[in-house]
């Protein structure tokens, strides 16, 4: 990884990549082209090869954000730009405490989804299976944010959305993204033990979409800082494991609903612009 110490000098004026939340749009087809190219043959794949757990592929091909966004990057920008692209994990220049806060915001509201069936349909916390989930929660987390969806951030936040913001307004922009990277899932439905398998569909997406959102707000608030990404990612997946342990089911439709007053919330809160500032002239590395 580059380190911010050995970032290339900037002109003043301008904005380092690293913290840009808008980019040119260049390299989005070929960027959406591979990343789910690489996901969707492993998936499918799981499903052909026997013997073999399918969760090993689920996993490797969950990497497909990632690895386009290092290739496109590669291609346009050259190793100056993958620098760039791995310098938005630097935790420096992203705002303090503030963007870290805001990413736990969309797993408290899945979380606290779980009170609606509790409070209005008498559902009651199985005690019993929460107890080890609560046990796990540490390492579940780790292994979130390393292979369970933090490690799509990369790609969904890191390489595409500052150049959907270039060409869209922010809602509109997380809304596209939102409904593309639900559509990156789809395989996940034909494979047994993914979280995905028989869910609603319809629901997932606007789940999806909610969440989309929400993480924009998180990625503009940061500056693009990637870090308070994977946090907002294993937060979200870490909730609604426990969320599914304590209840006996995920409640996509409960979260749906925390998601919107969440998402309208923000939107409020930022005049519409999820955190995006009004402008920034951002220097492009060298190729």
């Amino acid at each position: 990884m580059i380190t911010d110490e050995h970032a290339p000098q900037r002109p003043a004026g301008t904005v380092d990549p690293a913290r840009a939340t808008t980019l040119p749009a260049r390299g989005l087809a070929a960027y959406f082209l591979i990343a789910f190219g690489f996901s969707w043959i492993l998936w499918w794949a799981s499903t052909a090869v026997p013997g073999v757990d399918p969760m090993a592929f689920v996993i490797v091909g969950s990497f497909g954000p990632a690895v386009a966004a290092v290739v496109v990057t590669a291609a346009l920008h050259g190793r100056a730009g993958v620098g760039a692209l791995f310098r938005r994990f630097s935790p420096r220049g992203r705002g303090w405490f503030l963007p870290y806060l805001i990413a736990l915001l969309p797993g408290a509201f899945v979380l606290a989804s779980g009170l609606i069936p509790v409070l209005l349909r008498g559902a009651r916390i199985d005690e019993v299976a929460l107890a080890p989930a609560l046990a796990s929660l540490p390492m579940t987390f780790l292994f979130i944010a390393l292979a369970g969806g933090g490690n799509e951030e990369l790609g969904w936040r890191g390489f595409a959305l500052p150049r959907l913001q270039s060409a869209l307004p922010p809602f509109a922009s997380n809304v596209v993204l939102g409904i593309i990277w639900a559509v990156w899932h789809a395989p996940l439905w034909e494979i047994q033990g993914t979280s995905q398998a028989g869910m609603s569909i319809p629901i997932y997406v606007l789940l999806v979409v909610g969440l989309c959102v929400a993480f924009g707000t998180v990625h503009n608030v940061a500056r693009g800082g990637l870090l308070a990404m994977v946090l907002a990612h294993a937060a979200v997946n870490t909730a609604s494991g426990l969320k599914a342990a304590a209840l006996g089911s995920t409640g996509e439709a409960d979260a749906v609903i925390a998601m919107t007053v969440l998402c309208l919330l923000m939107l409020a809160f930022t005049k519409g612009r999820l955190g995006l500032p009004r402008r920034e002239k951002t220097e492009q590395p060298e190729s």
